[in-house]
């Protein structure tokens, strides 16, 4: 069967992308061939098509104009023909791709769920229509899940989330990454939805440091008897790093009394050692947002590092502008933050397990239906937080205090450290593989409900 899988962008580090390598490479082994559709490409061959893109002119003045403010059309009918007018260009080029490499089976990634934008979505649903191509759609995010999307400037930007986000006429199997989205799209669209959760190939060699990679510490002046945490995400409201940065500010302050110890490595602790935060994501919080953010991260009394523009989904050896792969980050680190206060599912959770680092974790909804229940051994920062004046997540004191007791113990323990990355490693290896994934889209194909 030939297969394309459709996506805003292909070869980033976000988890949509992330996860549709995991199915590309899931579908080949299963015999099919597999190409990606998308606006852009970072490392990775796609058909591409710029009207997709949510970074062009074109799509922000659409967003700004659906979600804040109508302010470049007199009326939102106008609007609604603008991006009627674009979503054609798109369907155009989609079905021209669909018919040169006699496309079969089409999985759109996010695009026909989260309303991010709008003339995409209508433009994957027209495709079907005209085409009658089979379809798994799958959700990672959907529109009713975000705030930003929860304001529309008019009722027809409502009408259209409603049509086609996804469009619940079309015979297609539907897949969603949590049981949650499982009963609020049952509940919102009485659609009945294969839940697939996040998967990793624990087949591949362990992430180790190599040739390639062994610069990394050095490079950022990181001494092999300092303490790297590292924040794998990216940079945004609902990643609630600042719950990381405030961990960690506890543990720095108390630095000097772990001189002399001994890190699970058999590094020992000196008067010279010093604490890092590595965020290697991508930043897309807004300008403002941001600031705030930088402003935090100045006032920590240990060095946070941004290292975004040196890290890619792949490898780059070009050794005039080298850059390393995200799992490459893995290595450099002894400790790993996920205080996310919403996922869809959370792929660094299972990166950071493969990579058998610890973590510390905030307990969002899907970690408590989805995860939790797996008997993964994590530190915790419960599950439930707050929002102070400049938008920032916090929780209570007590919580940090005794999650950064719980980390020294675990950072100078090296049997606690070992057995603790063993289980975890074991437990999603069992749970959460390349093979389980495999397995469902085999029956999902074979059981013909996708014609």
């Amino acid at each position: 069967m030939n297969i394309a899988m459709i996506h805003f962008r292909v070869g980033a580090t976000d988890g949509v992308s992330l996860e549709m390598d995991k199915w590309k490479d899931s579908l080949e082994k299963l015999g099919h061939h597999v190409i990606y559709i998308a606006a852009e490409e970072n490392n990775a061959k796609a058909h591409v098509i710029k009207e997709m893109s949510i970074y062009g002119e074109k799509h922000k003045t659409f967003f700004h104009n659906c979600y804040e403010s109508l302010d470049d059309y007199e009326r939102d009918v106008d609007l609604m023909h603008d991006i009627d007018h674009h979503a054609d260009l798109i369907k155009t080029k989609l079905i021209q791709i669909i018919k040169n490499e006699r496309i079969d089976l089409i999985i759109p990634n996010n695009v026909s769920s989260l309303g991010l934008n709008l003339a995409v979505g209508k433009a994957i649903s027209d495709v079907i229509d005209e085409t009658k191509v089979k379809v798994i759609y799958h959700h990672h995010d959907f529109y009713w899940e975000r705030e930003r999307y929860g304001h529309p400037t008019t009722p027809k930007v409502n009408e259209m989330l409603e049509r086609y986000f996804p469009n619940t006429k079309h015979e297609a199997t539907h897949c969603v990454i949590n049981e949650i989205a499982k009963k609020e799209i049952k509940d919102r669209k009485n659609i009945d939805a294969i839940v697939i959760p996040n998967v990793f190939d624990f087949s591949q060699d362990l992430w180790k440091v190599d040739t390639y990679n062994k610069d990394l510490r050095e490079r950022f002046n990181i001494k092999q008897n300092d303490i790297v945490f590292l924040q794998a995400t990216r940079i945004e409201d609902r990643k609630a790093i600042e719950l990381a940065i405030d961990t960690i500010e506890i543990f720095n302050r108390k630095l000097s009394s772990y001189v002399g110890m001994t890190l699970y490595n058999g590094k020992v602790i000196t008067n010279d050692s010093k604490v890092y935060l590595i965020l290697s994501g991508l930043n897309e919080l807004k300008a403002d947002k941001f600031k705030k953010l930088e402003e935090k991260i100045n006032k920590a009394s240990y060095d946070i590092k941004l290292i975004n523009d040196i890290v890619e989904s792949k490898r780059n050896e070009d050794i005039t502008q080298k850059k390393y792969a995200l799992w490459d980050i893995y290595t450099m680190c002894d400790f790993v933050t996920y205080p996310s206060i919403l996922e869809g599912w959370g792929n660094q959770f299972i990166e950071a397990v493969f990579a058998k680092k610890p973590l510390l974790i905030y307990e969002y909804p899907v970690y408590l239906t989805d995860i939790k229940a797996l008997g993964f051994d994590v530190v915790s920062l419960g599950d439930t937080h707050k929002v102070n004046d400049d938008q920032m997540v916090y929780v209570d004191h007590e919580i940090i205090e005794q999650a950064e007791i719980q980390i020294s113990e675990i950072l100078f323990d090296s049997t606690r450290y070992k057995d603790l990355t063993e289980k975890n490693f074991e437990i999603a290896k069992d749970k959460l593989s390349f093979k389980e994934l495999r397995n469902i889209l085999k029956n999902i194909i074979s059981n013909k409900q996708i014609g």
